[in-house]
């Protein structure tokens, strides 16, 4: 049996690699979001879309097959998992590794799990049904309930009960602002969260979803809840047998206009600051949440990851749960990266000896300690912030920068994709599927992502903003890449 309770039980494995019997198989749309596992495991193989400078430097660590370098023509109508994995060229690399293999994912669902089939994989994640049942968000104000801990204030409607309330019964039982969440809108990404602070929006809304279909999505229910004043922060877990695992906690980084165009709806994700202190009060509510939720959802067949959103009011040092990420989430492979720098063991290497079944033995509240300890990093996701596509004018290198604060210019210094390379505060790392020159970005699907920056401290100022600092150095890489 093996015992880690330690990082020095960990590092053997940083040293080793563990070698599996199949290969290990991960997809994505780009390589650096799936490369950190291949730290601690060998054969790991990452099928990937995008053909960029990032693959240079992962395929130190990876076996990287890239799509749109072997099939340069190759046109996706959606780019995610489930469609790179039933492209002939994918599949043909597949079966070369041989009769057996697993199938790393961030999230299952009902898709891949058709797509799998006659190519010999086992796939590392939960069941697509149990996954959906806990990031369903009025499963989750029932849990919440269930397992003694208090949803915002709130209710749930059917379409058409709520097609029947007007803005001032809202108004009456939550205030001049609140919160409508379409629990119809699985993925996120801003498209199923509005947040209503006047009757013209609320109307608005209402008149955009007036046949019950809301950005080409059909509603069934809505929840609405009061708006709370506070930070969106989140935690990640792993579900063991030994108890849950719980990450520090994380600032979200929100509704960015300088990375992010604000008309693709309200709640939108834009990064993290990982390592900022708390209160007690605080640290010890989110403990509490996320142990209950995590011995629930294992108690009930989920197992590994799983991420749990969060407000904090910072006055009241009231936390409250927003909703479940049952699977990777954003904070992945980042948070991970700055653990190891840090000497604590990653959230990545407990679930995936879970779903390998190896026989293994942790001290929970060793763990769990460890997490508590101080590390600090911010990652901001660039995205086309104009609401046309746009080309792009120069070609950047993945890896290590520096900001010059009065030419305003980036130079790129060496190609490191890790925190620890990262020195000043002018310093900051470019990875994550650049663009090169002559590209176009689109405006909605997953490629009008430009890419990771990685930063060695805060970003954000008190209200949520980004600072000085970082905002010229966000504008400083527009600058470069598409020229505004």
């Amino acid at each position: 049996m093996l015992k880690i309770n330690n990082y020095n039980d960990f590092a053997k494995f940083l040293a080793e690699k563990r070698q599996l019997k199949r290969p290990i198989v991960t997809i994505g749309v780009t390589a650096f979001m799936r490369f950190f596992p291949a730290l601690f495991l060998n054969n790991l193989h990452i099928i990937c879309y995008k053909d960029c400078d990032d693959n240079k430097i992962l395929g130190k660590f990876a076996k990287i097959f890239c799509l749109q370098k072997v099939a340069p023509k190759t046109k996706l109508k959606i780019f995610n998992t489930n469609n790179l994995l039933r492209h002939k060229k994918v599949r043909d690399y597949l079966k070369k590794l041989g009769a057996k293999k697993y199938l790393y994912l961030y999230r299952s669902n009902i898709n891949i799990q058709n797509a799998k089939k006659g190519l010999g994989i086992k796939i590392i994640a939960n069941k697509a049904k149990l996954s959906k049942h806990f990031e369903n968000k009025i499963n989750f104000r029932i849990i919440l309930k269930r397992i003694g801990l208090k949803p915002i204030l709130g209710q749930t409607l059917t379409w058409q009960q709520f097609k029947n309330k007007d803005y001032n019964y809202f108004y009456r039982k939550y205030g001049s602002k609140f919160v409508i969440q379409l629990p119809d809108f699985l993925l996120g990404g801003g498209k199923g969260t509005i947040f209503i602070n006047n009757s013209k929006k609320f109307i608005k809304f209402k008149v955009e979803s007036r046949n019950g279909i809301y950005k080409e999505k059909k509603l069934k229910h809505v929840n609405v809840t009061k708006f709370i004043d506070g930070w969106h922060c989140s935690v990640a877990c792993c579900a063991t047998k030994y108890g849950t695992l719980i990450s520090g906690i994380n600032r979200q980084i929100i509704d960015i206009p300088e990375v992010i165009s604000s008309q693709k709806g309200d709640g939108l994700f834009c990064g993290h600051v990982f390592g900022l202190k708390f209160d007690k009060k605080i640290t010890s509510q989110i403990n509490n949440i996320a142990t209950k939720l995590g011995r629930f959802m294992y108690k009930n067949g989920y197992k590994g990851i799983f991420g749990i959103d969060l407000l904090i009011n910072k006055e009241t040092n009231r936390v409250y749960p927003v909703e479940c990420n049952a699977r990777y989430t954003g904070a992945f492979p980042m948070l991970s990266m700055l653990h190891v720098k840090h000497k604590i063991i990653p959230l990545d290497f407990f679930h995936f000896w879970k779903f390998f079944n190896l026989n293994y033995k942790i001290n929970q509240e060793k763990i769990n300690k460890m997490y508590q300890r101080p590390i600090m990093g911010s990652h901001l996701v660039l995205s086309n912030i104009t609401n046309k596509p746009v080309k792009v004018k120069k070609s950047l290198k993945a890896g290590l920068y520096h900001f010059n604060p009065l030419s305003k210019k980036i130079t790129f210094r060496t190609k490191a994709i890790f925190y620890e390379a990262i020195k000043g505060d002018n310093d900051f790392i470019l990875i994550d599927g650049l663009p090169k020159k002559g590209d176009i970005i689109q405006t909605h699907d997953n490629l009008a992502r430009i890419c990771h920056v990685l930063f060695k401290r805060n970003i954000l100022s008190q209200n949520g903003a980004l600072n000085y600092k970082t905002a010229e150095i966000v504008r400083g890489i527009y600058n470069n890449i598409i020229g505004f």
